[in-house]
């Protein structure tokens, strides 16, 4: 093909964009599953400006957890503009000032409203369900290149939380549209004091109002929820330290010397608003040298001043294959883990 026809084949693919964008707004079709993962976002933009703007998206998006090996919370790809329209998750990148086709076809869509505001200062346009069912596509527009990549940087968690809140809302209908065990969740709010939704492939293993401890247990790959707690009215005693040797005296008792270990990854702790608690979330590894096992943690620990308690949620896998990801379990764990309600938030119908 000659230069020209090179030239010619790119504007017409430019055009079929714009039109593509177009539809954005007016497409009534029926939507199809949608292509690629749930951890996937496609990016569309000019080289200059993903070049730009990669390293921060990357911070942003591609945050990494150890479970024991790397996993990323998203994975960026650069995709070329077409055959995109079908992809579950699509980040469009642009300026008002670029001069590139693909740029000027994004920005051709804009409102002036829309585009007003972007000279005011706003970056982010979120559009759902355009072309295929589940389908996250957000627009981060800026003035310029220095602009967007500056917006950017400070607004990561308000941009990151767009992609994990849909994330999440989707895999809480997944958990739950399969029906929940009501009768289980009556009896916890009955006995306990507290309740959590309760899937219905997850499974009663343990409860001791004496031990002051619920587990449930769900297979493939092996997953369990555990839910402990003690009566307290200093909310103070709440410690990284604290929380390790509570869970090591639960989960040695009850799991036949399970531990957490530091060995390979330091337990990482961070301070969270749990449903409008103060808590303190730590992740870190697990291990059983009897029994050869361990994998990744998660766990929630928090005071509740109306009930003068302090609960502890627990979440833990094992899955022995390294190809297989354990970020995805250990945040499907996570949502049934912010069901959590104490007998003072909620009263189930009989």
């Amino acid at each position: 093909m000659t230069i020209n026809g090179k030239i010619m084949m790119k504007k017409i693919l430019y055009f079929m964009l714009s039109i593509w964008l177009m539809a954005l707004l007016l497409s009534t079709c029926t939507k199809s599953r949608p292509l690629g993962g749930d951890y996937e976002i496609r990016v569309l933009a000019d080289s200059s400006i993903w070049n730009g703007t990669k390293k921060i998206l990357s911070q942003t998006f591609e945050q990494v957890e150890y479970t024991p090996l790397p996993e990323k919370l998203f994975t960026l790809i650069k995709q070329e503009p077409n055959k995109y329209k079908k992809f579950k998750n699509i980040l469009f990148l642009s300026t008002l000032d670029a001069r590139d086709e693909l740029s000027k076809s994004i920005n051709s869509n804009l409102s002036e409203q829309a585009r007003a505001k972007v000279e005011q200062g706003e970056i982010m346009f979120i559009k759902r369900n355009i072309w295929a069912q589940n389908q996250q596509i957000m627009f981060l527009i800026g003035a310029d290149k220095a602009d967007l990549a500056n917006k950017i940087s400070a607004q990561q968690d308000r941009i990151l939380f767009q992609f994990e809140d849909y994330w999440r809302a989707f895999h809480k209908d997944i958990l739950y549209s399969r029906r929940e065990q009501k009768d289980v969740e009556s009896h916890l709010l009955k006995n306990y004091g507290w309740m959590i939704r309760v899937p219905i492939d997850y499974r009663l293993e343990f409860q001791s109002a004496r031990d002051r401890l619920v587990l449930f247990h769900r297979k493939m790959p092996l997953r369990w929820i555990s839910i402990f707690w003690e009566e307290a009215t200093d909310p103070n005693l709440i410690t990284k330290k604290f929380c390790i040797q509570k869970r090591n005296f639960w989960s040695s008792s009850f799991f036949a010397g399970d531990s957490v270990d530091e060995k390979f990854e330091p337990v990482q702790t961070e301070e969270v608003n749990f449903l409008n608690r103060r808590a303190l979330k730590l992740k870190g590894l697990w291990g059983n040298s009897r029994q050869v096992a361990g994998g990744p943690f998660r766990l929630y620990c928090f005071f509740d001043e109306p009930t003068e308690r302090i609960y502890f949620i627990d979440m833990h896998m094992f899955q022995p294959n390294p190809k297989k990801s354990k970020m995805h379990y250990l945040r499907q764990m996570d949502i049934v883990a912010h069901t959590f309600k104490t007998n003072l938030e909620v009263t189930l119908n009989k």
